[in-house]
């Protein structure tokens, strides 16, 4: 044992004397070669199928180096939890695209946002460098107007894309099978962190799509515990929270989970009071999840997320109240949502016209209301749109468009059609509430479609902060349509 510590000791000591000897400071340095890569700056953008290029501009530090390999890796940011794809740190789910130093490549991706990651390795050294794009996939109909219109006797959705593209006839062109069945009413998009799906009514039935490329994926025999047919004053909404969904039809409402929270079909009709029926328009705020109003019961019903029954309102004792929620007494004929979530509603009795407005977001909601004595032609008016920068209302009568002002309450014409043109829908330009809200057109582009006994027209008009449309005159105009129904937006997926 002894002998076994003197042999240690001796090892520590050689090992000391070494470490401690003279190294004279003879050092040699070797110069590494670093690289720079530039690419684009942004997200970069690309339809799904299209070409995805990029082409790095390379810059070295020491000329004579490489050769290098080259790699495109993609992946969703999910996918990783660290800055670098590494042996030690891989993407669960990446793809490599391409090893050549330039990408061009097929965007075969589905639509979503990704991270690309290009990786140069010097072959002397082996020393790898990267850096990373990010990019987003976008489906063939990833934002722009959905116009349903009737032509030739059928049902005709057709698609203005962001970028003026005109797809006609878009459910054929994806599922040229398929039949719709019964005259077009409406088409609405459901765009919420896992819903991308286009809801399409006739007057016979529910269609559902993909929003991404239209292709057909169930109708209500398979969506509704009851199909709902026939279907009449159809509209479509889905919460903020990105967990209820909404069908209004013939007064009543249906309600469904988004993917978020699971499959499921839409409920029976709400329970609620047994005579209700709805005004096929949805409202929201922190205050009241699912807000509709009753024109048979001439009052507001409430229902909280989740939740397939109806309420109604207590009657409030507060003195300065301008009407009860649960006691309206006017039938509604229309409405949009205005800045800070204030909707805008268009009331009448037998006597006259009305604005309320309703705060969704507050405790005490009933706005303000006044009777609309100076809105010529607005017992002829089916269209309104709404500007969230101003309290200004405009409908549609005819072939003329009213700009009501809502502070001074009174409206005057701000633009006219020909008069062989009837307006058949009016929408102003805005955010959906949720997700991406920076487009500089939001609540400064009104477009608005119409017949002329031949064709369906579209015009984007463009809305100056007075309300008067830009220099007196359309935007942008396209046609081919057939009978115009109705217009709404698709939003960019999230």
């Amino acid at each position: 044992m002894q002998i076994k510590h003197i042999t240690l000791t001796a090892a520590i000591c050689c090992t000391l004397l070494f470490a401690c000897k003279k190294d004279n400071n003879n050092f040699k340095y070797k110069e590494l070669n670093e690289l720079n890569i530039k690419g684009p700056e942004g997200v970069l953008t690309v339809v799904q199928r299209d070409m995805l290029r990029i082409a790095p501009v390379i810059s070295e530090s020491k000329s004579g180096s490489g050769p290098y390999i080259y790699k495109w890796e993609i992946y969703k940011p999910e996918d990783l939890a660290s800055w670098e794809i590494t042996p030690l740190n891989p993407a669960n789910t990446s793809t490599t695209l391409s090893t050549k130093k330039d990408l061009e490549v097929e965007a075969l991706q589905a639509p979503g946002n990704y991270i690309i990651q290009y990786t140069i390795t010097d072959t002397k050294t082996n020393l790898r460098q990267s850096v990373r794009f990010p990019v987003t996939v976008n489906g063939k109909y990833y934002e722009g107007w959905m116009v349903m219109s009737e032509k030739a006797g059928k049902p005709l959705l057709s698609f203005v894309r962001k970028d003026e593209t005109v797809f006609p006839d878009v459910i054929k062109s994806s599922n040229p099978d398929l039949v719709i069945n019964g005259k077009p009413l409406a088409a609405f998009a459901g765009i919420q962190t896992s819903l991308q799906e286009v809801s399409v009514f006739t007057d016979q039935d529910m269609y559902r799509f993909s929003a991404n490329d239209f292709a057909f994926k169930d109708k209500s025999a398979d969506l509704f515990e009851t199909p709902i047919s026939p279907v009449s004053s159809p509209y479509y909404a889905v919460n903020s929270i990105d967990f209820d969904q909404y069908v209004v039809s013939n007064g009543s409402v249906y309600g469904s989970v988004t993917p978020a929270m699971g499959a499921a079909r839409y409920s029976e009709r709400f329970n609620g009071p047994a005579d209700y029926s709805v005004f096929p328009y949805f409202m929201s705020g922190s205050y009241a999840w699912a807000l509709f109003y009753d024109n048979n019961g001439k009052r507001f019903l409430q229902a909280g997320y989740n939740s397939r029954v109806f309420t109604t309102f207590a009657s409030s004792t507060d003195p300065k109240v301008p009407f009860q929620m649960n006691d309206v007494g006017k039938t509604m004929v229309g409405g949009d949502k205005g800045g800070s979530n204030e909707c805008f509603l268009v009331m009448k009795d037998n006597a006259a016209y009305y604005m309320y407005t309703i705060l969704p977001d507050k405790s005490q909601m009933a706005g303000v209301t006044h009777e609309m004595i100076a809105a010529p032609d607005i017992a002829l008016a089916k269209s309104f749109a709404a500007s969230e920068l101003n309290r200004h209302l405009y409908y549609a009568a005819g072939n003329k468009i009213y700009l009501y002002d809502i502070l001074a309450e009174s409206a005057r014409v701000v633009y006219t059609f020909p008069a062989n043109t009837r307006i058949k829908d009016l929408k102003m330009f805005k955010w959906q509430g949720w997700g991406p809200s920076t487009d500089p057109l939001y609540n400064k582009r009104m477009v608005v479609a119409t017949y002329n006994g031949t064709e369906g027209e579209l015009y984007y008009l463009d809305v100056l902060p007075i309300g008067d449309i830009a220099n007196g005159t359309y935007t942008k105009k396209f046609g081919g349509f057939g009978d115009i129904t109705q217009i709404s937006y698709r939003h960019p997926n999230m």
